[in-house]
């Protein structure tokens, strides 16, 4: 009979647990990468998408879909976000005197460029469609 007990008692114990979100929180709250480290990283699987905000204003250039900047702080880590439009639409976020990550828009889902670190100099870009030129936000 103490068995039971027992074995009810740690049943209770473990479900109160996942049910006050302890251990969810943690989780939640988990990033794979900060800053530098960040750099050519996917924000989704990384877990850095999860705190982000957009910096404003968005790209507009000659029109289509807005190429939106992205931050998180909790990965202090920024990339560029297309939602949903034509493929012919094409960004990047640029890091000042390095690597830029490009994004292409697609019309089944929201797109988005590779991460750079907060440390770096960066800013985003969209191409102009009509001719070869493109249009770039501020540098943050």
């Amino acid at each position: 009979m103490s068995s039971i007990r027992t074995w009810t008692v740690a049943a209770v114990a473990v479900l109160s647990l996942v049910g006050s979100g302890t251990v969810s929180s943690q989780a939640v709250t988990a990033a794979s990468c900060r800053g530098n480290a960040c750099d050519g990283k996917n924000p989704h699987t990384t877990g850095c998408d999860r705190d982000a905000r957009d910096l404003r204003p968005p790209i507009r250039g000659e029109g289509g879909p807005d190429l939106r900047l992205r931050v998180s702080s909790l990965c202090s880590a920024a990339w560029v976000l297309f939602d949903k439009g034509n493929d012919t639409w094409k960004g990047w976020i640029q890091i000042r005197g390095g690597d830029s990550y490009p994004v292409h828009a697609s019309p089944y889902r929201p797109a988005y460029s590779r991460m750079v670190g907060t440390s770096h100099a960066y800013r985003a870009c969209k191409k102009n469609v009509t001719d070869e030129g493109h249009v770039c936000g501020i540098w943050h």
